[in-house]
């Protein structure tokens, strides 16, 4: 640990701020300060050679007076112990340089083809941040390789010399000098701040040394910034320094008040480790300096500086003495053996980079050199956001994360348009794993098509957060929109059939379908149909059976989303169911018809008729009507087979082409012929071998002629004869044997009486 803290002080006791090299009025030369880089090397032939040119060119350039160069170890061991590597990358070295308070690096490598060593060299102006020297030479073997090098330092000796300051003759005053001037002296530097002038623009400063209040003062260097250090000073030593400003155009302002600094000893400076960001606040942590300062007296405590740039100018923040770091007046414990210190600034913006340099003062308050200053930026505010709306009660809300290990999560906040104040309601815990961006969805009690606005804070400890993120705004998605296109078809039967448009809105889930009697009636929910790409229904039913015929109905419809918010109505349509055909007319039947019935009627005026159908009874009761025929064209009916002397009643019903039946037409009563009336007064006698039957004519008038019969036991009877007398002779009976003999009348339409008295004749 003793050799890792040597290191670490040695590479801090190399932060040097002297910026610009300046020949004197009394000729004496400022050195500039310069480090040199290991030479890399190009090729495997190369190898080893990097090391040689390095060393070579570093004893070449210590032998000129105007360079001060960094020793190579030292060098070594503040970019190990900053974790730092040597290239000729030139932001990295303009880093590694302005880390160092270095002037100019020299960097290059070497290669090897043969006998032929080629070195590639550059020159980087730390200040200036650009290359200002840049040359390849070559060397024919081993043996010119010292000479080569020495001529390649003369080089790059002239080219520092170039940008050296020289002193400048006093000009005329064009405005008020710096203010408010401060010097911190140590051992073997002394370190000076001041404030610009009141109104002016400074473009820099130049910076004046005596060793009397009363001069010669002599110009000592060229700043941008205001604060400079010279290091080029004796021990115990009193000196005096003015400083003037310069403008833009050149012009220079009035001297400062001259200032005193005694280079008597201090502690060393310590070394700031790390500078940690929080919520509206830096942790900064430091080391004391590890070994003994000649400062002979106890330190007392550090001084906390403070700017918003690198280059300053630093305020001082923080007075930190022993006691605030629990050493009371008993402790055993120095305080500069503190291993660490730590200090936390507070009450700072939001994502704003601060730049820190910390010092240690001894009990008469003399203070050490400014340590290395050291970057620290707070979190900043969450940033990214994006507010997604125009969704069904959800707004999503999704940010960037804030790269930060300490950031423990987010708060979201709310604001509805009628309220003044952001409401917090969510707390959303960081990520495992860090990454990703924020994501939330509000759904909780928000309205349709209405604008919320959000910030999003992140938060370190419950009740410490960073400041609210840009407002963001989005708005709910309103009702649905109502369908289009819809529609009810008319003329069919038992049912309407309905179709409309499906939604081109994702959020529909579905459409609400509402009937009535009445257009202006009460409409109530026919149906709930689910899916956007539904697009029609048949109604078809009501309660338990279909829709009646030739009924009007009147229909809404609506659309809803997951939420099950309607939009508004669709217009209003309506439809009619089919109406039945109509009652036929006219029915007519021919009556005294011999056991048939012709039937005619007048054809109904629907055009879609399918048949008309024929029912039949004898009574005139409905139920004992019977269907006896399907007529599917014309407006007539033979019906047969009847019975004779019968009265018929006929009913008729018309059916449509969907199966839709009239009304019964009215009844039509016919009555077929009757049969004739049966002969009267049978008479008979038996005489020489002859059966005779004699009687009276029948009574019906149209009677053309008689049938005999033989009327036999077991039934059934035996015609003998068709006669149109009123006598029959039967000469086939034997004597001593009985036979019993009907007569029928048979009338001019062929119509058979019923058989008449029965007679029996015996033969003798």
């Amino acid at each position: 640990m003793k050799k890792r803290c040597l290191w670490f002080y040695l590479g801090v006791m190399l932060l040097i701020s002297v910026m610009f090299p300046v020949e004197s009025r009394g000729g004496e030369i400022q050195q500039t300060k310069v480090a040199v880089f290991n030479f890399g090397t190009m090729n495997l032939e190369a190898s080893g050679y990097g090391t040689t040119i390095t060393n070579m060119l570093m004893n070449a350039l210590k032998e000129d007076p105007s360079l001060e160069l960094l020793d190579r170890k030292e060098l070594e061991a503040f970019l190990s112990l900053n974790d730092l590597q040597q290239d000729e990358n030139l932001e990295n070295v303009i880093h590694i340089g302005s880390r160092l308070g270095i002037n100019m690096i020299v960097v290059g490598n070497a290669g090897k083809k043969g006998s032929i060593i080629f070195i590639n060299c550059k020159v980087i102006h730390i200040n200036h941040r650009k290359v200002i020297f840049s040359r390849q030479i070559k060397s024919f073997g081993d043996a010119g390789l010292m000479g080569e090098v020495r001529d390649l330092s003369r080089f790059i000796a002239r080219a520092m010399s170039e940008y050296g300051v020289k002193p400048v003759e006093d000009e005329k005053i064009a405005f008020q000098g710096p203010v408010n001037f401060y010097k911190r002296s140590g051992s073997g530097r002394v370190s000076l701040t001041w404030e610009n002038p009141p109104g002016s623009s400074v473009s820099g400063y130049e910076v004046f040394r005596g060793t009397s209040a009363a001069g010669p003062f002599v110009l000592m260097g060229r700043v941008s910034n205001p604060e400079y250090v010279d290091s080029s000073v004796s021990r115990n030593s009193l000196y005096y320094y003015k400083i003037r400003a310069l403008n833009s155009k050149g012009l220079r302002s009035e001297f400062s008040p001259v200032i005193s600094a005694e280079t008597a000893p201090t502690p060393n400076p310590p070394v700031i480790l790390r500078a940690e960001g929080h919520i509206r606040s830096i942790q900064l942590t430091w080391s004391p300096s590890p070994i003994p300062s000649d400062d002979p007296m106890k330190m007392k405590g550090y001084k906390l500086y403070r700017a918003k740039v690198e280059k300053g100018p630093f305020q001082e923040i923080a007075n930190i003495l022993g006691k605030d770091l629990g050493i009371g007046i008993a402790s055993s414990t120095p305080l500069d053996r503190l291993f660490k210190v730590s200090y936390t600034d507070r009450n700072l913006a939001d994502g704003e980079d601060y730049y820190y340099r910390v010092t240690a003062y001894n009990e008469k308050n003399l203070e050490s050199e400014m340590s290395f200053p050291i970057r620290g930026n707070t979190v900043p505010v969450v940033s990214t956001c994006a507010a997604q709306g125009d969704m069904v009660r959800e707004i999503r809300i999704s940010c960037e994360p804030i790269n930060s290990p300490f950031i423990k999560g987010y708060y979201v906040y709310r604001r509805a348009p009628d309220h003044a104040e952001f409401a917090k309601i969510k707390k959303i815990e960081k990520s495992p794993l860090g990454s990703g961006r924020i994501q939330y969805t509000d759904t909780e009690g928000l309205s349709d098509g209405t604008k919320y606005y959000y910030h999003v804070t992140a938060y370190e400890e419950p009740d410490l957060e960073t400041s609210p993120s840009f407002e963001l705004s989005a708005v709910t998605k309103g009702k649905p929109s109502a369908p289009t296109g819809f529609s009810a078809k008319s003329g069919l039967v038992g049912k309407v059939e309905l179709s409309w448009a499906q939604s081109f809105e994702n959020d529909v889930e579905g459409y609400n379908l509402y009937y009535s009697d009445r257009k202006d009636g009460e409409y109530v929910l026919l149906k709930k149909i689910v899916g956007r790409n539904s697009n029609h229904h048949v109604d078809d039913i009501r309660g338990f059976g279909k829709l009646d015929d030739n009924q009007t109905l009147y229909y809404r419809l609506t659309s809803f989303n997951k939420v099950n918010i309607e939009s508004y109505p669709a217009a209003t349509v309506s439809a009619t169911t089919k109406k039945r055909p109509s009652r036929p007319q006219a029915l007519q039947g021919k009556s005294q018809r011999v056991r048939e019935v012709p039937l005619s009627w007048v054809p109904n005026p629907e055009s879609d008729i399918a048949a008309y159908l024929l029912y039949r009874s004898t009574t005139t009761r409905d139920s004992d009507f019977v269907k006896i025929a399907g007529v599917n064209a014309g407006t007539d009916y033979l019906d047969k087979d009847l019975k004779d002397g019968v009265t018929y009643y006929y009913r008729l019903q018309v059916e449509d082409k969907d199966g839709l039946i009239s009304d019964l037409s009215e009844t039509a009563t016919v009555q077929t012929r009757s049969r004739p009336a049966a002969p009267l007064e049978i008479r008979g006698n038996y005489a020489d071998g002859t059966a005779e039957l004699q009687w009276e004519g029948s009574k019906s008038f149209d009677v053309v002629q008689f049938v005999v019969y033989e009327k036999r036991l077991f039934g059934g009877n035996n015609k003998l004869g068709s006669l149109k007398e009123s006598t029959f002779r039967d000469e086939t009976l034997p004597p001593g044997k009985s036979r019993s003999y009907v007569v029928t009348a048979v009338d001019k339409y062929g119509l058979e009486s019923e058989p008449s008295a029965v007679i029996t004749i015996t033969g003798r």
